[in-house]
């Protein structure tokens, strides 16, 4: 019966599978298998020292070689990935934003395979060419989009600009149960550096503060590297949030602010801003 096909998503190994700190990728994964017909036999692989699973079907794979400059954590991660497969014999593999790992394992397995892009695939190593996107449609069996700009960026300098395998499947959000009584908060949901707009953001809400007294700032997210500073006393960042706790401050602001500085999919922020009103 094809209720018994057995699934294994594969996330990049830095998309953290956790309540803690899932971004779009993660939740994406996570929001599909609640309602798909195959979550008996469909496992959702990645790595993190985390223990709080967005879902129980999860498999931890431990890395030895996350900090290495002498081996490759990719070729780790998929080794590892391979031995519990000779053991569990996926029928399909589903690798998420990663297309090196699925031309790793293509490979090494017969399973059939599919292959998520949730960013732009020209910016991907594997699909960056030509001649690997070409290929990348020859060993898929589907090839799934998050939106049609980034199903055009795929299929750029191709020959065909479409094909049977290629599929798009947007973001999707839980339905508004209750509405909020909105507050004058202006919110950034996001990293919090230069691609996504922050210094943007921060230029611009530091004149808005200043003339209007009764507004304030909130700025969700963090950013390990170089990062824009915002200081102003109405201004708060409240650091990496719960997905629930997002949801909570988009049901309560009165304006979403997303001031990316690159050609950016419709993404989650967008979509969860709208369905919060």
């Amino acid at each position: 019966m094809i209720e018994k096909t057995k699934i294994a998503s594969i996330l990049p190994y830095k998309e953290n599978y956790t309540t803690s700190k899932a971004q779009a990728a993660a939740l994406w994964v996570s929001d599909f298998y609640k309602f798909s017909k195959f979550k008996k036999n469909n496992f959702i692989f990645g790595n993190t020292d985390k223990k709080d699973y967005l879902t129980k079907n999860y498999i931890n794979i431990p890395l030895k070689t996350l900090k290495s400059k002498f081996y490759s954590t990719t070729n780790e991660y998929c080794d590892e990935f391979l031995k519990i497969n000779k053991k569990k014999k996926f029928d399909i593999i589903e690798v998420h934003s990663r297309p090196l790992v699925l031309k790793y394992l293509y490979e090494k397995t017969k399973s059939s395979f599919i292959l998520y892009f949730h960013n732009d695939p020209l910016t991907m190593k594997g699909s960056i060419s030509i001649k690997e996107r070409e290929n990348l449609l020859e060993i898929s069996d589907k090839i799934v989009f998050i939106s049609k700009w980034v199903k055009k960026q795929f299929f750029e300098g191709l020959e065909q600009n479409d094909s049977d395998k290629a599929e798009i499947i947007y973001h999707s959000i839980s339905k508004q149960k209750k509405f909020f009584k909105k507050e004058k908060f202006i919110t950034f949901v996001g990293k919090l550096n230069y691609s996504k707009g922050y210094d943007i953001f921060r230029d611009a809400l530091t004149k808005i503060l200043d003339e209007y007294k009764d507004w304030k700032a909130l700025s969700i997210g963090d950013e390990s590297r170089e990062r824009p500073i915002f200081s102003h006393p109405r201004h708060f960042e409240l650091g990496f949030l719960t997905h629930k706790k997002v949801l909570y401050f988009l049901n309560k602001s009165e304006i979403a602010v997303v001031p990316s500085r690159w050609e950016e999919p419709f993404g989650r922020t967008s979509l969860e801003a709208s369905s919060r009103g």
